[in-house]
């Protein structure tokens, strides 16, 4: 009974067991990586990832709507109350001293003796907006000696026997271009609120027309961009019909140069202009496409707070990437106050302390991601070393707003700046 042997069959070898324990330690691994993956898919959201916000679930919503709450009596002490808060400005409507029309309002009878008063002169009501109006270009004979007719010009708007007036033709350009409206919903709101038929086609063309006239602009602005010194770029997709189209967007505090190309790379960057020899700084997302650039580079740090946190599900992981974007929180929250305070670059403390930090962490982290024996990274081990290696590589970039009040730390500077961990 205690011989080992069990149905006449011989105990496993050392070497036997040996391979059965590799190969179960290889399954366990192999699970484990996949129970990670898919944690971190069940844990992405709109904080840690690209998701949109509207895809987030019930719980990551309250877990927001607890974070704000927080975070705003932490800054402001109180709720802020609706409206006018208290110190701020107000604004009134006022009167305009050139007014487009004036009309004359008299009085139909005397307040005193209730006598019928003389309307002679009193101006007709000014007809609704959208009403159509009609142009007429009469001809003029001159002598008989110049044998010719000559013909009044018509208004540079009128050039078809019924058309739509550039007022009507700039609200559509605005609905669209502005507020981003679809086809159809412009043609409702034109026709319902200003009496207006339209069709989509001619919305459409109205859209086009209005491009082709910003092309003096267009080129304005990008020559103007070339001349500053900190310009944020990032890129989004959309669709147009059933074909894939990027929006590139180049930015800055004042301007936005929008370009839409069906493909995402360099030609893309061409012919929008603004990057074209631009050797200043451009603040981007680790893109491969924007390291290309003849340009300096900042990384912005809201992808690299999400790119952290997304990393950070990994257990084995959490303690470099909650470390790092802690820290560069913090490096944001002392650029923020030199810039404040009016000065050019961070205190020496700070320059000295915090890139040692920095250094440190992601040590830290190359130390939690070491070369596997005998295999490749998995999907999970791949995704944290090439994060970690990132930071390594790139220290400058992404530090480059400790040295430069110029660069802000991201390329959302509206937006509050913190960990998005769970």
């Amino acid at each position: 009974m205690g011989s080992g042997v069990r149905d006449g069959s011989a105990a496993p070898s050392h070497e036997e067991l040996a391979q059965l324990v590799s190969s179960q330690a290889a399954t366990i691994k192999a699970l484990d990586a996949e129970v990670s993956e898919l944690k971190r898919r069940r844990g992405q959201h709109s904080g840690n990832s690209g998701k949109p916000p509207s895809r987030d679930p019930a719980a990551e919503r309250q877990r927001q709507a607890e974070e704000r709450r927080r975070r705003a009596e932490q800054t402001e002490g109180a709720k802020r109350k609706r409206g006018k808060q208290h110190g701020a400005p107000g604004s009134v409507l006022e009167m305009s001293a050139t007014p487009d029309e004036v009309v004359d309002h008299r009085p139909g009878r005397c307040d005193g003796c209730g006598a019928a008063l003389d309307r002679a002169g009193l101006p007709a009501p000014p007809g609704r907006r959208g009403a159509p109006v009609g142009h007429r270009a009469p001809g003029a004979h001159l002598p008989l000696l110049l044998r010719a007719r000559k013909t009044a010009a018509l208004p540079e708007a009128v050039h078809a026997p019924v058309s739509y007036g550039p007022r009507a033709r700039a609200v559509v350009a605005y609905l669209l271009g502005r507020q981003h409206l679809p086809n159809r919903r412009v043609k409702e709101v034109m026709e319902h609120l200003f009496g207006l038929p339209i069709s989509t086609g001619t919305v459409d063309s109205v859209y086009a027309e209005a491009g082709q006239r910003l092309g003096v602009f267009v080129a304005a602005l990008v020559a103007l961009m070339k001349t500053l010194p900190v310009l944020h770029v990032d890129e989004t997709t959309d669709r147009i019909g059933t074909q894939d189209c990027w929006m590139h967007v180049v930015s800055t505090g004042l301007y936005t140069l929008i370009h839409a190309s069906v493909t995402r790379g360099k030609a893309a960057i061409g012919a929008a202009g603004a990057l074209l020899d631009y050797r200043v700084v451009v603040v981007h997302d680790r893109l491969a496409l924007y390291w290309k650039l003849k340009a300096k580079h900042g990384l912005c740090g809201a992808h690299l707070l999400r790119d952290l946190a997304n990393v950070a599900v990994a257990w084995s992981q959490t303690a470099s990437p909650s470390g790092l974007a802690a820290l560069l929180v913090e490096i944001n929250g002392a650029y923020e106050n030199a810039r404040l305070r009016g000065l050019e670059r961070l205190a020496p403390a700070h320059q000295h302390a915090l890139p040692a930090r920095y250094h440190h962490l992601v040590a830290q982290g190359l130390e939690a991601n070491p070369e596997p024996e005998h295999r490749k990274r998995d999907y999970v081990e791949r995704r944290s070393f090439n994060l970690v290696t990132a930071f390594s590589t790139h220290r400058r970039s992404i530090l480059r707003y400790m040295s430069d009040l110029d660069v802000c730390f991201t390329n959302y500077p509206d937006i509050a700046v913190m960990p998005m961990f769970a």
